[in-house]
């Protein structure tokens, strides 16, 4: 693996796989093809530092990459739609005296994200919300609760994951 012709052998036989994962965890193309070349530069830079790296892990070391890179991402992003949503609620709370239509439109919609988080696992609904409506941060809510806080990072992925799949089937 010295040779960048070596590393191009490695990008050609594994880019479909790469991207494959990286679709399925950030359900974007665009952010797909983002995440596998972040994927294969970030292989790049430490295969050199992985001197024990041998010919049959590299799928599953690359593969793990992919894996980390694209659940970074889908974090980093869902943390950016929260803030948007965050500021058009800010909006709403503006506008408290607005028009009967607005006020019933804000209603439903806080019905709704009622509705879905009721559908969730206690443990995630609660983790996000504390995390959301709280304003909590993850090592407080990992004190609160006595949980690691990598337990409540994946409370909070797998709760938002959740919330996005049962939002498109209008869940009630």
């Amino acid at each position: 693996m010295q040779t960048d012709t070596d590393f191009e052998q490695i990008v050609l036989k594994y880019q479909n796989l790469v991207y494959t994962i990286c679709l399925n965890i950030v359900k974007n193309p665009h952010d797909a093809e983002n995440c596998a070349q972040e994927t294969f530069l970030s292989a790049f830079l430490n295969l050199g530092k992985n001197k024990d790296i041998n010919l049959s892990d590299i799928k599953s070391w690359i593969c793990r990459i992919a894996v980390n890179k694209s659940i970074d991402f889908a974090r980093k992003n869902a943390k950016f739609l929260y803030t948007d949503l965050s500021e058009a609620d800010a909006d709403f709370s503006r506008d408290i005296r607005g028009s009967p239509e607005s006020q019933t439109e804000r209603g439903e919609l806080r019905e709704k994200i009622n509705a879905v988080i009721s559908c969730i696992p206690e443990k995630y609904a609660n983790a996000v919300k504390a995390f959301y409506f709280e304003e909590m941060s993850v090592k407080e809510i990992s004190i609160y609760y006595k949980l690691p806080e990598k337990t409540v990072e994946t409370h909070l992925y797998r709760a938002k994951k959740l919330i996005r799949e049962r939002w498109g089937k209008n869940a009630y």
